[in-house]
This record gives structure tokens, C-alpha cells and sequence, in this order.
């Protein structure tokens, strides 16, 4: 019969908390009633933030390659950024709907922001 050692769970639990990390951040782009893409700076941050912080923590030890591995892959598509002016228009879109949200509580309407949100 197979069974898991205390050490085996400790190794178990370590890597759902590395993984969960990512899950979270995958959450940030899950919604369906707003835009999610200027989202995505921070959230490559704050999962590199987190897992350099595992990398540089002994108990993450054993793990330490396959954190660099995941680091070396939020490089490459925080890099890829720099080429995709979509990411800054997506920016421009979400400042505008916060103006426009301002603005509306202030019972004031632009009409450059209503023309750039329609």
C-alpha cells in the first residue's frame, strides 16, 4: 500500500502554494462584464514578486529550478509587452472609463470622454 509520509505532504502543500500564486493572478482576467487587459502588468509583477521571494526562501529549496523556469517565462511576456501597442490603448480605454466615471459623479460629461467611450 502506498502511502504519503509527513515530508511527501509537506512537498505537496509547497507546490499548491507556488501554484496557487499563478492561479491567482489568473483570476485578474476572468471577468466578463469589464476589461481585464490593463491588468496585466501588475499581475506579472506581483507573480514575479512572489515567486522570487519563494526562490530566495530555503524552504522553496527543492523547487528552485522549476521557479526559475516559471520567472524566465514572465520575462519573456513582460519583455513582448514593449511591441504590442494594444496593451497601451487598452490603458487609454480603462483611464478614459475611470474619467468618465469621475466625471459622472461630478454630474459633468466631457464630450471627448463620451466620444471615446462609444
Amino acid at each position: 500500500m502506498f502511502t504519503l509520509k509527513a515530508a511527501d505532504w509537506e512537498h505537496v502543500n509547497n507546490m499548491q502554494v507556488i501554484i496557487s500564486d499563478a492561479n491567482a493572478i489568473q483570476q485578474y482576467f476572468s471577468a466578463e462584464q469589464h476589461l481585464t487587459l490593463w491588468h496585466v502588468i501588475p499581475a506579472l509583477e506581483e507573480l514575479q514578486t512572489s515567486w522570487e521571494a519563494k526562490q530566495n526562501d530555503l524552504k522553496y529549496h527543492p523547487y528552485h529550478s522549476a521557479i526559475g523556469h516559471g520567472l524566465a517565462k514572465i520575462g519573456k511576456y513582460y519583455n513582448k509587452l514593449d511591441d504590442k501597442p494594444v496593451y497601451i490603448l487598452a490603458l487609454s480605454r480603462f483611464n478614459l472609463i475611470l474619467m468618465h466615471f469621475y466625471f459622472d459623479r461630478l454630474d459633468s460629461s466631457p464630450s471627448i470622454l463620451q466620444v471615446g467611450l462609444h
